[in-house]
Formats: C-alpha cells, structure tokens, sequence
C-alpha cells in the first residue's frame, strides 16, 4: 500500500536521506540538503513524500502562489517507476488545486525527459512556451507546461468587477 505523507519540519529527518538518494538518482543537477530544508521551512512551499513499508519512494515538492502551483521538483525512486506512485503524487498536487480553486499549475521540463512530458500530457498539462538553454548543465532546453485545473474561478473573468 502506498500512503502520502506531508514532510515537515517535525519528520524530515525520517525521509530526508530517501529523497536525496532519489533526487540523485533521478537528476544530473540534483537539490542539496540545504535545499529541501529550505524548502520545508518556505512557507509557500508543500513537499510530500509516497511512502511504501515505512520507505520513501518517490516526492512531489511544489509552491502555491496566488491563483496557481509551480511544481519545482519530482522524482520517483528508478525500482519504483511504472507503478503508479508519479500518478498518485501528480493527482494529489492536482487535487489540491482543484480544493482550492486555483487557477493552473505550471512546470518546466526537459525537451528530452519523454518519460514525464508523456505523463505531464496524460494529466492535462500543454506546452505553452519553451526556456532556450534552460539546464545549464547540458545547455538543454526546458518546455513550459500548464494545466488549466478544472472548475476553478479565474480571478481575471470570475472575480472582476463588473459594475451594478
């Protein structure tokens, strides 16, 4: 059985060193320690964790601003790829959108990363744009992906003012 779990300040410590070997795993450029933790502590920022008997593997950390997600970082473990646990993470970040009524969610992806642009394009997600030389690590370009998120107000159409 796979749980998802909210990493915290309070249990980062019980999942830190599983995510930092799936980060490495997973990047040529991969986030540090101090790079999770300042994300735990970033108050815009959510990090959660697919956990199977009591393992880490794989995460989702993203931010919530305004009327919309940027999902920053995602990775699942290479053992535990194909089984559903990048579904389950992208359906719950999608899932909170949805509850609180954002507008879209947006990411960067490499051009050559067919794995998740075929997943980001199971969900939804269109490329809208391209970021030339992005990677610097490869000078590889990133696509810039949205997903409208279903039945949400659009603060530019649904919340204006339109007079009496």
């Amino acid at each position: 059985m796979i749980s998802l779990f909210k990493i915290t300040e309070e249990n980062y410590r019980d999942h830190l060193t599983r995510i930092l070997e799936i980060e490495t795993l997973s990047f040529s450029k991969p986030w540090s320690a101090v790079g999770f933790a300042q994300e735990i502590c970033n108050p815009l920022a959510s990090l959660w964790a697919a956990v199977t008997n009591r393992e880490t593997q794989g995460f989702v950390c993203y931010w919530v601003l305004d009327f919309e997600i940027h999902l920053l970082d995602f990775a699942v473990h290479p053992e535990w790829r194909q089984k559903g646990i990048g579904r389950l993470l992208l359906g719950h970040m999608i899932g909170e959108a949805v509850s609180k009524q954002l507008e879209s969610i947006w990411l960067e992806v490499r051009v050559t990363n067919a794995s998740a642009l075929a997943l980001y394009e199971k969900f939804g997600f269109e490329q809208v744009g391209v970021r030339s030389k992005y990677y610097d690590d490869a000078q590889e370009d990133a696509l810039v992906m949205r997903l409208a998120v279903p039945g949400a107000l659009s603060p530019s159409k649904d919340l204006a003012y339109g007079g009496c």
